[in-house]
């Protein structure tokens, strides 16, 4: 049987199916003439295999060797590179090498000799968060890969597994520290800027100040520093005076329009990835909150184990330290205390909540498919959330919200950002006195920004957006995508991609966005 398997496997790595081979003869005629020399310096392309993403790469690292007369060479762990098909697609746009990330011996000696210097000083979580490595900050990363890998809520600091990932991420460092002394690299690419296996690449180009950059089929990021890529949120109020004021005054328009429906229920208002709203009509025949004077308190959990500090700056290690904190201030404060599940909730996350929950009965567990409206008209103060869309949500409907993390909202007042733990658990502390006047315009003033300011539409489709509509997001993420943006493409298009990424790499500023670099 395990025989069988593997042929399968090693079939399904050698056959290419009809729309990938279309767009590997595409990327071979496009691009043959944009070759260098093998003494060239060498940009570093992570081996991604998301079909979306690898049309932007095709011309974002043909264009980017041209200015720096470098060859493209990709990099992956040795179980990547079994996917021929994949390989086959990047060597079509000049990816002329791969580079496995594995160790020498004399690297393993090295790894083996801080890991046993390292693991025994790792005593709390936030050890293991802060922890830096040959002056470079993984801890985050090896946390994060944990969380995702092995479906975990939080670290247990106990898990052999957990030893092997913080070896793995020593590895990396003296790797791509090794690479960068012994190579000249002019430039780096990833599809993530989270996870050992792309992160820690990015934090030695940091060091070197070598340009690093996130491009895909909406937008491309220039990025010098960790957890900077959504900067820009900072900078929301400021981008949205400098347009025009018919564009302000449209855009407002537009938000509302858009604000109005998601809360009407329709699915999938610029979030095209939802199955369900939460916004459905309230049932006047049930009653789910307790009927009291005291303060309605409302928690959206998020997903436990996919990259809880994506937008950084939150002020837990992990959502599941984030629920624990809440439990306990649950036992402290005299309020009625409610948790709502997302909409699609993931395999195992009603065990976790169970699990937390079994310590603090004071927190009561509400279907997840009851609607926002059912909970705004029972009379909920105030919701916690560490930087969901209920942020933008619950205010229009006269709620308060207070933030754990930095978010897309944290140019505005309509939310409440503590900055620590401590200022967390004062508001928590004194709700009571927390009053803050929603400006509405406010509210759709960052929605416009958010959802259609920041993203190029039209980079490489006519719309992106709509592309999210026509296809299903297996087509978007494997070879369906490469036949509708070849489908789509004219000579014209062509030429103007590479105008605005040439734009774009010339400026050197650090964003593209829907009105170019910014």
């Amino acid at each position: 049987m395990r025989f069988i398997e593997i042929c399968k496997r090693i079939c399904n790595s050698l056959y290419v199916d009809k729309d990938t081979s279309r767009f590997i003869k595409h990327n071979k005629k496009l691009w043959q003439e944009w070759r260098h020399n093998q003494n060239s310096p060498v940009i570093l392309v992570d081996l991604y295999e998301v079909g979306e993403t690898i049309i932007s790469w095709s011309y974002f690292v043909n264009i980017l060797a041209k200015k720096y007369h470098a060859k493209i060479m990709s990099f992956a762990p040795p179980k990547k590179l079994t996917n021929r098909t994949l390989r086959k697609v990047y060597d079509s746009f000049n990816v002329t090498g791969h580079i496995v990330t594995t160790l020498t011996q004399e690297q393993k000696n090295r790894r083996d000799t801080l890991s046993r210097k390292i693991v025994p000083g790792i005593k709390t979580k936030q050890d293991l968060f802060n922890l830096t490595v040959l002056d470079t900050w993984i801890g985050i990363d090896i946390y994060e890969s944990y969380l995702r890998g092995y479906s975990k809520p939080t670290v247990d600091l106990g898990d052999p597994k957990l030893n092997d990932m913080i070896a793995e991420g020593i590895g990396l460092v003296i790797f791509w520290q090794d690479y960068f002394s012994q190579n000249k690299v002019a430039a780096v690419i990833v599809s993530h800027d989270c996870y050992i296996a792309y992160n820690i690449i990015c934090k030695i180009a940091y060091r070197a100040q070598i340009p690093l950059y996130l491009p895909n089929i909406r937008g491309i990021w220039l990025i010098n520093k960790p957890l900077s890529v959504h900067d820009y949120f900072s900078n929301f109020r400021e981008m949205f005076k400098k347009l025009p004021k018919t564009e302000q005054h449209k855009g407002l328009a537009l938000a509302r329009q858009q604000i109005e429906k998601r809360l009407n229920g329709v699915v999938g208002v610029d979030m095209p990835y939802s199955t369900k709203s939460g916004f459905g009509p309230a049932n006047d025949k049930v009653t789910v909150l307790k009927k009291s004077d005291k303060i309605k308190v409302l928690i959206c959990s998020h997903c436990f184990y996919d990259n809880p500090h994506g937008y950084g700056g939150m002020i837990f290690t992990d959502f599941y330290e984030w629920l624990v904190f809440l439990g306990k201030m649950s036992e402290k404060t005299d309020y009625d205390w409610y948790l709502k599940i997302h909409p699609d909730p993931l395999p195992g996350t009603y065990d976790i909540i169970e699990e937390i929950l079994s310590q603090f009965s004071k927190i009561a567990v509400i279907p997840h498919e009851t609607s926002h409206h059912q909970l705004v008209k029972e009379g909920i103060n105030f919701v916690l959330t560490c930087f969901g869309t209920v942020g933008h949500e619950y205010p229009v409907l006269g709620v308060q919200v207070i933030n754990a993390a930095f978010n897309p909202h944290i140019a505005y007042n309509f939310n409440w950002h503590p900055k620590s733990i401590e200022e967390y658990e004062h508001y928590l502390l004194n709700l009571n006195s927390l009053k803050k006047t929603i400006d509405v315009n406010e509210l759709y003033e960052f929605y416009y920004m958010n959802y259609y300011y920041v993203m190029a539409d039209d980079l490489f489709l006519k719309s992106y957006k709509q592309s999210l509509w026509d296809l299903s997001g297996e087509e978007r993420m494997k070879s369906g995508i490469y036949r509708y943006f070849l489908d789509q493409l004219t000579d014209e298009k062509h030429h103007e991609i590479i105008r605005n990424i040439k734009g774009f790499i010339d400026s050197g500023k650090s964003n593209y966005f829907s009105r170019g670099p910014e």
